[in-house]
């Protein structure tokens, strides 16, 4: 296909060529490419053409409605590999692989964020007239309604 100038991509018929390549799962570079222009190009045809950003959106929401149709089926027909990604991605809190404890992973949580705000500190160190360095740092460790509850 020649270049082309976004004009014509406003075309009706090219917008259903838009779309169609999205719903094929195409990806944006890739369109881009079968355009003839930048990916960069593209990128900005999108934020500034809403009739080319609807066409990509609307052939990407046709590709996923049958991928999850397709995987629907096999998880009902009995496809206990789709019936797992099925539900680990539509129930996540009730099935994941994650056996960590909830607590534990807030305390992992704020252990890590507690460890980068003494990193910050240390980056923001002060050296005193003396040549000794100067540290302060403030940790606040917010309380759950757990951790209130257990050291009453």
């Amino acid at each position: 296909m020649a270049k082309g100038k976004y004009e014509e991509w406003l075309e009706p018929e090219n917008l259903v060529l838009l779309h169609g390549w999205k719903m094929q799962g195409l990806t944006d570079e890739q369109i881009a490419d079968k355009i003839g222009i930048a990916h960069r190009t593209f990128e900005r045809w999108k934020a500034d053409h809403s009739q080319i950003r609807q066409a990509i959106k609307g052939g990407k929401q046709v590709a996923n409605f049958v991928i999850e149709n397709e995987l629907y089926k096999k998880a009902k027909s009995g496809n206990v590999t789709a019936m797992i990604f099925y539900l680990k991605n539509n129930y996540r809190d009730k099935y994941t692989d994650d056996a960590t404890d909830p607590r534990l992973r807030t305390a992992q949580i704020r252990k890590a964020k507690a460890e980068a705000d003494i990193m910050e500190a240390k980056a923001k160190r002060e050296t005193n007239d003396d040549g000794t360095d100067n540290i302060n740092v403030n940790i606040v460790m917010p309380n759950s309604s757990e951790e209130q509850s257990d050291n009453e």
